[in-house]
């Protein structure tokens, strides 16, 4: 089995309902990585929180943690506007530091996945070079998010980062990201596919996911952009963590020595399952 590391944001997530739970990347990527018999090394920033801790006891139970303690874990809020999924930023915490990686071994896959500011893009070069993944995988969501405390997230224009968050994001080698986070780009993901390429250069797969409707995948190698289209849709139940499911399994398929089409069918059906486990 591939090393895996999983980078991230742990959340306390707070519900229309009143009720509170631990979530983030690092706990969505960790149980798809756990589904692949993956047993991931975790970095990720929390606080005391009770919501926190049982998150962190969650991470131990499926791999190794190293926790940068903070005096807040981050906090968002979940609600729906017509349909459409709305978080709210109650709660910032701290941005990972570069020597809290001193004490990773070397993994064959990176997976690197803010939610908000705990991976800065200057770190994401310092990470690479201190712990010398095989491969690197992004999930970009948390750079293409305007946050600020008591408001609601927005996608911000892709303008809005500048040209060296661009460059370390296509020094890399697989993006994924949603058009969720495209929301102030065209709205045609073709589109949306052709603006992100233009801006991290030929290298990295790309891959931009369209929820119920599937993904863009631009393979370099290949000659066009592939539009997939799944056969299940899996409806009525929440979707949260369905982009790191995505991304864990893809990087884990690809570290296996898949390639990309097939890796990213996988990571497809990943979500699929784990939906359809919700119900």
């Amino acid at each position: 089995m591939p090393s895996l590391l999983i980078v991230g944001g742990l959340t306390v997530d707070r519900f229309v309902d009143g009720s509170t739970a631990p979530g983030g990347s690092v706990l969505h990527a960790g149980q798809a990585a756990a589904a692949e018999g993956v047993a991931p090394t975790f970095v990720t920033v929390a606080g005391p929180e009770p919501e926190a801790r049982a998150g962190l006891d969650r991470l131990r139970q499926i791999g190794q943690l190293v926790v940068q303690d903070a005096p807040t874990t981050t906090t968002y809020r979940h609600g729906e506007v017509d349909g459409r999924r709305v978080l709210l930023y109650e709660t910032p915490s701290e941005p990972l530091r570069a020597e809290t990686f001193d004490r990773i071994a070397d993994p064959e896959v990176a997976l690197l996945a803010p939610i908000a500011h705990e991976v800065p893009a200057p770190l994401v070069g310092e990470i690479t070079a201190r712990v010398r993944p095989r491969l690197t995988v992004l999930l970009i969501q948390g750079w293409l998010r305007r946050l600020s405390v008591g408001e609601p997230t927005h996608p911000v224009p892709l303008d809005a980062l500048d040209e060296s968050t661009w460059a370390t994001f296509g020094a890399t080698d697989v993006v994924v990201l949603s058009t969720e986070d495209l929301a102030e780009s065209a709205e045609d993901p073709f589109a949306q596919a052709a603006e992100v390429r233009a801006r991290l250069g030929p290298a990295p797969l790309l891959v931009l996911t369209l929820g119920t409707e599937g993904y863009l995948l631009d393979d370099p190698r290949a000659d066009r952009v592939v539009a997939t289209v799944p056969r299940r849709v899996v409806s009525g139940v929440p979707s949260v963590g369905a982009g790191d499911t995505f991304g864990a399994v893809l990087a884990i398929r690809l570290a296996r020595g898949w390639e990309p089409a097939a890796a990213a069918a996988a990571a497809s059906d990943g979500v699929i399952r784990m939906l359809e486990s919700r119900r």
